[in-house]
C-alpha cells in the first residue's frame, strides 16, 4: 500500500515527461479552454468577437510537430512559453460545448510559465488517479480488489498510460467512469465508513466524468447499470441503496445541461439518411469497430495526434494479455455476469457505429478508441466479478507470463513515444540522449525517464498481480471451517 502506489505514480510520471506541451490530442482546444476557463484574466484576454480570445502562443499553437512523426517537439524552441496573452485563437470551449469542471479545475493551476502549469496539470491528474485508487483499495470488500487491480493493468498500455498522464479531459472520464462504477459496486457491498467512502467516490466519478466530456456522461450511465445489475438483490437494503445512483444519475443531467453538450452532440449529425444508405454504413462500420477496440492497444491508431505508431509487438501482446486472462475470468460464470457482458459488448460495438453512421461518416475518420476506452475498462473489470464461492485464479506461470507481456510492451511505446518528440521517429537509436532536439529544462535524461518508468511499471505489476492471486486463496481459506479438536485428532 504504500510502494505500489509510489511506483505507479512514477511510471505515469514518466509518461507525463515523455511528451510536450500540446502532445494530446486537440491539446490548441483543451489548453486554451483551461487558460480562458475563468473568463478575462491575465492569460487570457477577451476580445471584440466573442467567438475569439487572446492566449500565449504556446498555449495557441504548441502543437507545431502534429501529424508529422518525423519531426520532433524541437520546434517549440522557437515559442516563448513566457510571454503573455498575444494569440487570437477561435479554438476553444467559448462556446460551452464541453462539461466547464474539468476546464475550470486546472485553471487552479495557469500561471506565467506555460511549461510549468502543463506540467503541474499532468501530476495532479496522475496524483488523482492514484490517489483515489489508493482510497477505492482500502474502502472495496476484499474479493472486489482483484477487479481493481485487473481492469487497469488489462487496459492502460499504451493508451491508458497516455491519457492519464495528458492534459485531456478523456483523463477524467477514463478515471470517472473506470473507478465510479467499481464504488458503486462495492457501496452495495459494504457498510460502515468504508461505505461512506465508496458512496462518496462514486459522487466524484460522475462529477470527474460527466464534468470533462459529453460523451463520457453516457458511458458512466451504462457502466452505473453494470454496477445495479451485478448487485442486486431482493431486499430493503438494496432498494434504499439505489438512491445513490439515482443522484450520480442527475448530476450527470445537470452537468450534461449545464454545459449544452446536447447541442455538441448532435452538431455533426446529417438530417437525411435514406433507410439503405443507414442499413450499409452500418454494416460496413460493424465489420470495422473491433479495429477501436484494437486502437485502444496501439493497432492502427497512434498515440499523440495519431502520428505515433506502435509496432505490432506492444499491440500483441497487450491484447494477448487481455484475452488470456479474460477467458480465465470468464470461467467463473453466472447469469447476471453474462447478460452484463453480452449487454457490454454491445454497447462497445454500437456507440460507435451509431454515432458514426448518423454523422455520415465509417471507422477511422472521427471516433477515436479514446472515446470508448472508459467502457472497456468497466467491461474487463466485469470479467473480474465472482460471486459466492467463485474466484478466479491464475497458476504462477500465467500471472509472470503476463507481467512480462505488458511490461515489454509498456518498455516499447514509452521508449517510441519519448522518441517521437526528442528527435523524430526517423531517428530510431538505443540512446534517446543522442541527437537530443527537445526536452524539459530538467536535469533528468530522457533515458532515465525511459528506464526508470518503465522499471517503475513493471515492479508495480510484479507486486500488485501475485498479490491479487494470493487474496483469493487466503480469503478461501479464511472462509473456511475450522477443524475441530476431534478432527484433528
Amino acid at each position: 500500500m504504500i510502494i505500489a502506489p509510489l511506483l505507479v505514480f512514477a511510471a505515469l510520471a514518466a509518461w507525463a515527461l515523455s511528451s510536450p506541451v500540446g502532445a494530446s490530442p486537440d491539446d490548441d482546444f483543451h489548453l486554451t479552454s483551461i487558460w480562458c476557463a475563468t473568463g478575462d484574466s491575465q492569460y487570457c484576454a477577451e476580445t471584440d468577437d466573442a467567438g475569439t480570445r487572446l492566449v500565449p502562443p504556446a498555449v495557441a499553437r504548441p502543437a507545431c510537430f502534429a501529424y508529422d512523426p518525423e519531426k520532433s517537439a524541437g520546434c517549440q524552441n522557437s515559442i516563448d512559453f513566457t510571454e503573455g496573452p498575444t494569440t487570437e485563437t477561435v479554438r476553444g470551449n467559448f462556446a460551452g460545448g464541453y462539461p466547464v469542471v474539468y476546464y475550470g479545475a486546472m485553471s487552479m493551476f495557469v500561471g506565467p510559465d506555460v511549461h510549468v502549469s502543463v506540467f503541474m496539470m499532468r501530476v495532479v491528474n496522475i496524483a488523482l488517479f492514484v490517489g483515489i485508487g489508493v482510497m477505492l483499495y482500502l474502502a472495496l470488500p476484499t474479493n472486489r480488489r482483484q477487479i481493481l487491480v485487473w481492469q487497469w493493468a488489462l487496459t492502460t498500455v499504451p493508451l491508458g498510460l497516455f491519457v492519464l498522464s495528458s492534459n485531456n479531459p478523456s483523463s477524467w472520464a477514463l478515471m470517472g467512469v473506470g473507478y465510479g462504477w467499481l464504488a458503486l459496486l462495492g457501496f452495495y457491498e459494504s457498510s460502515g465508513v468504508k461505505r461512506i467512502v465508496l458512496g462518496a467516490l462514486f459522487l466524484l466519478g460522475a462529477v470527474m466524468a460527466s464534468g470533462s466530456r459529453s460523451d463520457a456522461t453516457v458511458l458512466f450511465c451504462l457502466a452505473v447499470f453494470a454496477a445495479v445489475l451485478l448487485a442486486m438483490n431482493k431486499t430493503r437494503r438494496f432498494l434504499w441503496s439505489s438512491f445513490l445512483p439515482v443522484v450520480g444519475f442527475i448530476i450527470c443531467a445537470l452537468l450534461f445541461r449545464a454545459s449544452r453538450s446536447s447541442e455538441a452532440v448532435t452538431s455533426g449529425v446529417q438530417d437525411q439518411l435514406s433507410f439503405g444508405v443507414i442499413l450499409r454504413r452500418v454494416a460496413l462500420n460493424l465489420t470495422e469497430v473491433p479495429s477501436i477496440w484494437t486502437g485502444i492497444y496501439g493497432q492502427s491508431w497512434g498515440l499523440g495526434w495519431l502520428d505515433t505508431s506502435m509496432p505490432a509487438v506492444v499491440w500483441v501482446s497487450s491484447l494477448a494479455a487481455v484475452i488470456g486472462v479474460g477467458f480465465v475470468a470468464a470461467r467463473a460464470n453466472s447469469m447476471r455476469k453474462s447478460f452484463v457482458l453480452v449487454v457490454g459488448a454491445a454497447a462497445l460495438a454500437m456507440i460507435p457505429v451509431t454515432l458514426l453512421v448518423l454523422a455520415g461518416k465509417d471507422v477511422g475518420d472521427d471516433y477515436q478508441p479514446r472515446y470508448l476506452l472508459p467502457l472497456v475498462v468497466v467491461f474487463v473489470g466485469a470479467l473480474f466479478f465472482t460471486s459466492g464461492a467463485q474466484r478466479v485464479r491464475l497458476s504462477r506461470a500465467q500471472m509472470w507470463i503476463v507481467v512480462v507481456a505488458l511490461s515489454g510492451a509498456q518498455f516499447v511505446s514509452l521508449y517510441l513515444n519519448t522518441r517521437r518528440y526528442v528527435t523524430g521517429i526517423d531517428a530510431l537509436s538505443a540512446d534517446l540522449d543522442a541527437g537530443r532536439e527537445w526536452w524539459w529544462n530538467l536535469l533528468i535524461t530522457p533515458n532515465a525517464v525511459w528506464i526508470v518508468g518503465s522499471l517503475c511499471f513493471a515492479a508495480a505489476l510484479a507486486i500488485l498481480l501475485p498479490a491479487h492471486r494470493a487474496t483469493a486463496e487466503v480469503e478461501e481459506r479464511d472462509l473456511s471451517p475450522e477443524p475441530t479438536t476431534a478432527r484433528a485428532l
